[in-house]
């Protein structure tokens, strides 16, 4: 079983299937905004660049982590 979605940042549709962490979300309607694994890395490496944190030192027990 599997799910499209399309990716907020470039607009793609992507095809999601059961193992994907944004399946479950989707599914059970807790959101409606989906971001494809390209688009999601280079938002991240932008980030880390421009403010030089790492975002596994601000949570190294990775507490933060949203459980799907």
């Amino acid at each position: 079983m599997s799910l499209e979605a399309k990716c907020m940042t470039c607009r793609k549709t992507y095809r999601l299937e059961a193992n994907d962490p944004y399946y479950p979300k989707l599914k059970m309607n807790l959101t409606k905004l989906y971001i494809c694994k390209s688009c999601s890395t280079a938002m991240k490496e932008e980030a880390i660049s421009s403010t030089g944190l790492n975002p596994g030192m601000l949570d190294p027990k990775g507490h933060d982590k949203l459980v799907p």
